[in-house]
């Protein structure tokens, strides 16, 4: 299948930003936006949803993407101590100074990546972009 323009920017986007290639059984595609989906299942003729929603419009990544994906990551990750991990899966914002510009940074705690936020270095603080639905409380 040939990859259109959305989905070689949005995989040059991962690369320059995040320094984060996929694995080889994991397709980027565009059906109603850019999604991400395993390459083999793609090819099937299973009929429902076609993966799942890998970036909004302004190629900002989904925090499903981020939460599966973000181990990838070797740059703009942030490390987290525990209790900061909790604070920011249960959807609060962190008062952080990374002393670079603003930008989006995924936000981990060991080797889980708990998700995805937006680095204001104006208010030198981390904004929280974990969607409600999908935020957890971290219990052990």
């Amino acid at each position: 299948m040939k990859i259109g323009s959305r989905e070689k920017n949005f995989r040059k986007y991962l690369e320059k930003h995040f320094s984060l290639t996929l694995p080889e059984d994991v397709d980027i595609f565009y059906a109603k936006g850019v999604r991400v989906g395993n390459k083999d299942i793609r090819k099937s003729r299973i009929t429902g949803e076609l993966g799942y929603a890998a970036c909004d419009f302004g190629f900002n990544p989904t925090n499903s993407f981020i939460q599966n994906f973000g181990h990838l990551a070797g740059k703009n990750a942030v490390k987290l101590k525990e209790d900061e991990a909790r604070q920011f899966a249960a959807g609060r914002d962190l008062p952080l100074d990374l002393g670079r510009k603003s930008k989006h940074v995924i936000m981990r705690y060991g080797e889980y990546t708990v998700g995805l936020g937006y680095y204001d270095k104006d208010k030198k603080k981390v904004l929280n972009r974990i969607p409600e639905k999908r935020r957890r409380a971290i219990v052990n």
